[in-house]
C-alpha cells in the first residue's frame, strides 16, 4: 500500500479511538457507583465555622467516646457506644444520636437513637444494608454539653473470619 493511501486511515483510526474514549467516560460518568458525594454537603459547607466551634467545644469537655458493633445481619446490627468523661467515669443520661455512612452508599446515611442500658452504655439495633467499613457520627447531649465525634468501624458479615 502506498504511502498517501495510509492517511485516510489514520484519520478514521484517531476518530474511531475519540469516539471510544467518549464512550468510556460516558458509561464511567452514569455508573452509580463511581462517585461518592457527601450528603448535604453544601449545607455543611456554609456552616463549616459552627460545626469548628462545636468541635472545639466537643474538645475540651475531653469525652471519650468508643463504639463497637456485631456482625452483621440482615436483621439489625447491634450498635454499642460507650461515653467517659475526662477522668474516664461513664457519662450517664445523655441523649446519643448517630449517623452511619458506609463508604459504598454515603448517600442513604443510617440514623438511630441509642438508648442507656446501664451507666456510659448506649445501645441500638440498626438496620444496616451491609457489612463493610461504617463511618459513625455520633452527637451526645447532657444537659447543656454537647459533645460529637467521627468514628470508623469495620462490620464484618456473619460467617466471615
Amino acid at each position: 500500500m502506498k504511502p498517501a493511501a495510509l492517511w485516510p486511515l489514520a484519520i478514521v483510526g484517531v476518530l474511531a479511538v475519540t469516539v471510544g474514549a467518549n464512550v468510556a467516560m460516558i458509561v464511567a460518568a452514569r455508573d452509580p457507583n463511581a462517585y461518592v458525594v457527601e450528603p448535604h454537603y453544601y449545607e455543611k459547607a456554609i456552616a463549616w465555622d459552627s460545626a469548628m466551634a462545636v468541635a472545639r467545644r466537643s474538645a475540651a469537655l475531653g469525652w471519650q467516646v468508643d463504639a463497637s458493633l456485631d456482625r452483621w445481619s440482615p436483621a439489625g446490627t447491634v450498635l454499642v457506644v460507650a461515653l467517659a468523661d475526662s477522668a474516664g467515669a461513664p457519662v450517664a443520661g445523655a441523649a446519643v444520636r448517630v449517623e452511619m455512612l458506609n463508604n459504598l452508599s454515603p448517600e442513604h446515611p443510617v440514623r438511630a437513637t441509642l438508648r442507656e442500658v446501664r451507666g456510659g452504655r448506649y445501645v441500638a439495633t440498626v438496620p444496616l444494608p451491609r457489612a463493610g467499613l461504617w463511618e459513625i457520627r455520633v452527637d451526645a447531649r447532657r444537659g447543656a454539653s454537647l459533645f460529637v465525634a467521627d468514628l470508623r468501624r469495620d462490620v464484618a458479615a456473619r460467617g466471615a473470619r
